[in-house]
């Protein structure tokens, strides 16, 4: 069986590591300013994005721990990101990045939207 790390590029992992740890203590659940990061990231940085495998990303999100909610709902952004689709976080964290650089670039073609 193929690891979720070896479907997910590391700084996407990274980061649902780093949103695991924030949630746990808040029984699983992530916080409103948590997701307002992973929609500016998603928007700032599209190439992680673009190429994710959703059912890896799935099972990365359950593995630290959100809860089937909260999983649902930051896979769906994911999924409207390869959509094209855009992403509107909060005010404050409009042009927030995550540190964790990207390993590759995605498909220049998913960028001209």
């Amino acid at each position: 069986m193929i690891s979720i790390m070896s479907k997910l590029e590391s700084s996407v992992a990274k980061i649902m590591d780093y949103i695991g740890e924030m949630a746990e203590g808040y029984g699983g659940h992530v916080k409103w300013n948590e997701i307002a990061k992973l929609k500016a990231d998603m928007m700032n940085v599209k190439r992680r994005w673009m190429n994710v495998d959703t059912a890896a990303f799935t099972m990365k999100c359950h593995e630290v721990g959100l809860t089937n909610e909260d999983t649902t709902e930051i896979v769906s952004l994911v999924k409207k990101v390869q959509q094209g689709r855009k992403l509107v976080p909060q005010r404050g964290y409009k042009t927030y990045r995550f540190t964790w650089e990207p390993e590759s670039p995605a498909d220049e073609t998913f960028l001209r939207y």
